[in-house]
């Protein structure tokens, strides 16, 4: 008699088997690290430990491949969006400030501005573990004020009876503002820059 017979019948306490959750492995300089989970990929790139241009492999990729190939800037993206960002504003901010980083430097957040109705695109705030960035946008273009962070001397928030203000006071006591960004994001602003400093 075989196996399967006619009178057959499946196991309904049977656990499915579970789908072996892919491995990721990392070339850097001219050394390999892993495997890695997805999640501890994207919190080694996140902490600014690989690359985005690092090689990555896994199982049916067919090639090592960069990073920023593999992973989704949106995914990325998902990991500093808890305080009520647009999607769209911090995935196209991000698109911008990106090609301005280095190698090293890795885009830990960006605060926005709440919808304004005259303009098409808010001011922001970013932050990286080398410096602090803020990007203001105008009829005439995007510009960006960049601050070290060595040369940050404090961080603040400001409230007034316009909103909510981002205030940065540099070494040269130059004082850059961004408002009407919400109390979340410029609470999470100022914590982030605070241990930036340190």
């Amino acid at each position: 008699m075989s196996p399967m017979t006619e009178d057959y019948q499946e196991d309904p306490y049977a656990e499915e088997p579970e789908a072996e959750p892919l491995s990721f492995l990392i070339y850097q300089g001219d050394k390999q690290t892993g495997p890695y989970t997805q999640e501890q990929v994207l919190a080694l790139l996140q902490e600014g430990r690989v690359g985005k241009k690092d090689l990555v492999y896994y199982e049916g990729l067919g090639e090592w491949k960069p990073l920023d190939t593999v992973f989704e800037i949106e995914e990325q993206l998902s990991h500093f969006m808890n305080e009520g960002q647009s999607p769209e504003v911090v995935a196209e901010i991000y698109r911008h400030i990106e090609p301005m980083t280095s190698r090293d430097e890795s885009i830990f957040y960006i605060g926005h501005q709440k919808a304004k109705m005259m303009r098409s695109r808010p001011d922001a705030a970013i932050i990286t573990n080398k410096r602090l960035l803020i990007m203001r946008q105008s009829y005439t273009g995007t510009t960006v004020e960049d601050c070290q962070w060595k040369n940050v001397v404090s961080v603040s928030m400001k409230e007034g009876m316009m909103g909510t203000t981002f205030s940065v006071l540099d070494v040269n006591d130059h004082i850059i503002e961004v408002d009407d960004i919400p109390v979340d994001q410029i609470s999470r602003l100022c914590q982030l820059a605070q241990e930036m400093r340190a």
